[in-house]
């Protein structure tokens, strides 16, 4: 199967998944309105009921994930505040590339040819990480609602 980002959000967020979206509020493809001065994108967020942020990174092709890995505000350490764990999530056939090649506080997901999602390494929280704040919380729920009546818009 030849996976895509949207296949594996699917993956990531189906019922009995690791997000599965019964347990956490998820957004696909944040690139603006959050942390966006950061110029900071990420391919899912998840909230969950906690109040913690999830932000996962999809890759699709080791090049991909390789220049992922090498992004600047990774190195220069400027995550967004409010996200508690970080994860790459990856097709089955670059599982072990991933492992590999992602820093270790970071977790590994990989969503098999089936479209199932497993867990290969949990992420280390970020201990700096801030509780969101209603406003972040607000904004993170108002992206995703924008999210679904735009493609509803679309398919009509």
């Amino acid at each position: 199967m030849n996976h895509t980002e949207q296949s594996i959000q699917d993956a990531l967020t189906a019922q009995g998944a690791l997000f599965c979206f019964r347990k956490y509020a998820s957004v696909p493809n944040v690139s603006w309105g959050l942390w966006s001065a950061l110029g900071h994108e990420t391919d899912l967020l998840c909230l969950s009921k906690s109040g913690c942020f999830h932000e996962v990174e999809i890759k699709i092709s080791k090049s991909d994930l390789r220049a992922d890995v090498k992004k600047r505000h990774r190195l220069l350490g400027r995550e967004p505040p409010a996200v508690r764990y970080r994860w790459f999530a990856v097709p089955q056939a670059l599982a072990a590339v991933a492992l590999s090649e992602v820093e270790k506080k970071f977790g590994v997901v990989e969503v098999s040819d089936d479209g199932k999602a497993k867990v290969l390494r949990r992420p280390k929280p970020n201990t700096k990480a801030s509780k969101p704040t209603d406003a972040q919380i607000m904004q993170f729920l108002r992206l995703g609602v924008m999210r679904m009546w735009s493609k509803r818009k679309a398919a009509a």
